[in-house]
């Protein structure tokens, strides 16, 4: 079953500006290219599942990870139910928690990441190995307790996501070996996102996990400068991200800007265009409790970039943001070849791209467990 939704897409043609780091702002852009943009969505067959999961994808086939029920389903192309497997328990093919998940992610073998480390499954998700996910580090508990600084690996801990959305992390050939880049936050009362502006500066946000020494062992990457621009707003302290290449792309969520890293963590390049019409009134915060408490709230105060993906065969990057906040009826999709923006084009509220197959993009998807309805998203460019 297929079903069309149209939307407009907003195609730049002509557009002129700085190139390189420089930010070219159009809030009232000319030459405009209007098409329409037409999604067809793919139902996928299923049994029991929950609301709460995500959809991933790998050559031709859709996975949908659900996180309460810790299953993963398999489909092919056009939907056809092949296989479910995990669930609950601790056997060989089984699986407590799920955060994130990325098919044949690692020597061939899925991998799941929990709570306290990484899982490999084989194609049949019979449990291979498991990697503990421990931190690198020296310094003493008071030494970290009293002066507390960036190098300090010992203090940091995972970035976790809601559930809902794949936690997603990179898989890269590093120098001295394979790595899995994580993304880290710390928390120290003198190094925070509530209250310390050197958190902002110099705080690291990956964390570089060896497959070999089964730890992380190394951080890098800073935040985006637009943060010190306000005092604070720690409940938008979060970024996606995608690899490029030998590249890493990151979209902070209040800043229009991708930053380009090499995997070494350096800082290469920044592009990118600001959201029509996006809201930047972020709301700051006054205590630690206020931004606990407000966390949801603040997400519907302004907006904010969301989920990034590339795609290698047709260099193209995929950024999703909302204009206003989460309560958004939808969402924004904007679309760069290279660093080049080439549209802007509203989308449904849910909407992640996952990959390529063919002439078609596909993306995550509706999930709507009271309706019984489990639907990717195809689209063409």
């Amino acid at each position: 079953m297929k079903k069309s939704i149209i939307f407009l897409l907003v195609i730049f043609s002509n557009c002129t500006g700085k190139q390189g780091n420089e930010l070219t702002q159009v809030s009232d852009p000319v030459n405009l290219e209007i098409e329409f943009l037409e999604f067809d969505t793919i139902q996928l067959q299923h049994g029991l599942f929950s609301g709460v999961g995500f959809f991933e994808m790998h050559d031709s086939n859709f996975y949908f990870v659900d996180q309460i029920l810790s299953q993963v389903a398999l489909f092919d192309s056009e939907g056809f139910l092949i296989d479910t497997f995990l669930g609950k328990g601790d056997g060989p093919d089984q699986q407590n928690v799920i955060h994130g998940f990325k098919p044949f992610g690692y020597k061939g073998l899925h991998v799941v990441l929990e709570d306290f480390g990484f899982t490999l499954f084989d194609e049949k998700f019979q449990k291979k190995e498991y990697l503990p996910l421990e931190w690198s580090f020296h310094e003493s508990r008071d030494e970290m307790e009293k002066a507390p600084n960036e190098k300090m690996l010992g203090l940091y801990e995972v970035a976790w996501k809601r559930k809902g959305e794949n936690f997603d992390f990179l898989v890269k050939e590093m120098p001295t070996g394979t790595s899995f880049l994580v993304p880290i936050t710390m928390s120290h009362p003198q190094l925070n996102a509530y209250l310390s502006e050197n958190y902002y500066k110099r705080a690291f946000i990956f964390g570089q996990y060896s497959t070999k020494e089964k730890k992380i062992n190394f951080g890098f990457g800073n935040r985006s400068d637009e943060y010190l621009n306000y005092r604070f707003i720690p409940n938008f302290d979060f970024f996606h991200f995608a690899s490029k290449e030998d590249s890493i792309l990151v979209s902070f969520a209040i800043d229009p800007l991708i930053h380009v890293f090499s995997p070494e963590g350096k800082l290469i390049r920044k592009f990118g265009r600001k959201g029509l019409e996006i809201t930047t009134k972020y709301p700051i915060t006054q205590t630690i409790e206020d931004a606990i408490d407000n966390y949801s709230i603040d997400l519907t105060k302004a907006g904010f970039y969301g989920s990034i993906f590339y795609e290698e065969s047709s260099d193209l990057t995929f950024r999703t943001y909302f204009k206003s906040g989460s309560m958004d009826s939808t969402s924004r999709l904007q679309i760069y070849k290279g660093s080049k923006l080439i549209g802007d084009l509203e989308v449904p509220k849910r909407f992640t791209v996952i990959g390529k197959l063919g002439d078609f993009y596909f993306a995550d998807g509706i999930i709507d467990e009271q309706s019984e309805q489990l639907m990717i998203y195809r689209f063409k460019i």
